[in-house]
């Protein structure tokens, strides 16, 4: 039975693992079976445990302690961990997703001993050289052996830099959107769904406070309320900048700031918000499936179809949240324009493994 060793180590990797498991239990004939390593890569109970319980994950056979702070040290001691699990389970193939560290650190560990290595979201480009996402997703392309593209934007990526992969014709983080909100109410309500985590957002305290302020006033003026899961990182920075009253200086803002939640719940809050301020890769292609419009925190997107079908609008200056969440709050998204396939992409994906490598 053909082996897969799969690299996880942060919530979005988690999710689209969720998919691609489905997949191998359902497709039987195929006779994939797979291994984990998480990377710990995200310490936080919330922000990775909970995605093994709530999305049927299996537990991961393999599991890292990492001990430093510092990115290049922790991805040398991803590396070595990596490499020991190769070692020791001997996988047919390494599968890494998306942009992660770990999914650079694993797409190295397995080049170096010569695994083919399967990419899953590849060839996404925001042509930010600033992003670490960006350095992580180029890298992991010219090593991978096989590459899964989850848009017709990022296949021409892939023939514009002479690479040519498959491409499943859909996304796995759409399949899961649909299959965990099949069964929701999804009335909308007058509020929105607020998150930050990008260092160039959060780790900026002028900047962070900018945001703040922007939307806190926008809410207050359209008399809405946010809810704003604060990751770890964000919360540092409002911690220094506010001071242990931070989460009331955000209420005042009408911007109540919540912990971190699990899948399922973030996608119930997508679902039945109005709108979503989000600079999260995911969560702004998450808010298209649950069908909410969004504003992109961000200079530029990876998933530039969502804002050329004007379901997600760019906002790089807190200055101009103001018209962007007016232009975006209430609208409707249909669904009729099919950017990220029919909730099957990760039946396809296997099936493409499985004909990439026999």
């Amino acid at each position: 039975m053909p082996l897969l060793l799969t690299i996880l180590g942060a919530r979005p990797q988690f999710i689209k693992a969720s998919a691609l498991t489905r997949a191998i239990a359902k497709k039987i004939d195929l006779g994939w079976s797979q291994s984990i390593i998480h990377t710990g890569q995200h310490y936080d109970a919330k922000l990775s445990d909970i995605f093994f319980e709530e999305l049927n994950l299996p537990r991961p056979d393999f599991i890292l302690r990492l001990q430093s702070s510092e990115r290049e040290a922790r991805m040398n001691e991803m590396k070595l961990g990596i490499t020991n699990a190769i070692n020791e389970c001997s996988p047919d193939a390494v599968l890494v997703y998306g942009d992660t560290d770990s999914t650079l650190a694993g797409a190295q560990a397995a080049d170096e001993l010569g695994i083919p290595i399967i990419h899953i979201v590849a060839c996404l480009r925001s042509f930010d050289l600033e992003m670490p996402e960006e350095v992580n997703r180029i890298a992991t392309d010219k090593l991978s052996s096989i590459l899964i593209a989850p848009t017709t934007t990022a296949i021409e990526n892939l023939h514009n830099e002479g690479i040519f992969g498959n491409a499943p014709g859909g996304d796995i983080m759409h399949d899961n959107a649909l299959y965990f909100t099949k069964d929701m109410q999804g009335l909308k309500s007058k509020s929105v769904l607020l998150t930050m985590h990008r260092p160039s957002n959060v780790d900026d305290l002028p900047r962070l406070e900018s945001w703040i302020h922007s939307i806190g006033d926008w809410c207050m003026l359209h008399h809405v309320e946010a809810a704003f899961p604060v990751h770890p990182r964000t919360k540092k920075s409002l911690v220094a900048l506010f001071g242990l009253v931070w989460s009331q200086v955000l209420l005042k803002k009408n911007i109540h700031a919540i912990d971190p939640v699990g899948y399922i719940e973030l996608l119930r809050l997508i679902k039945t918000s109005g709108l979503v301020i989000t600079d999260s890769g995911g969560i702004q292609k998450e808010a298209y499936s649950c069908e909410t419009p969004s504003v992109v925190i961000r200079r530029n997107t990876e998933w530039v179809e969502l804002v050329n079908a004007g379901h997600a609008v760019l906002c790089f200056e807190p200055k101009d949240l103001n018209e962007c969440a007016n232009a975006q709050f209430g609208r409707t998204i249909d669904g009729e324009d099919v950017l990220y396939g029919d909730g099957e992409a990760a039946d396809d994906i296997l099936r493409i493994i499985t004909e990439k490598l026999s």
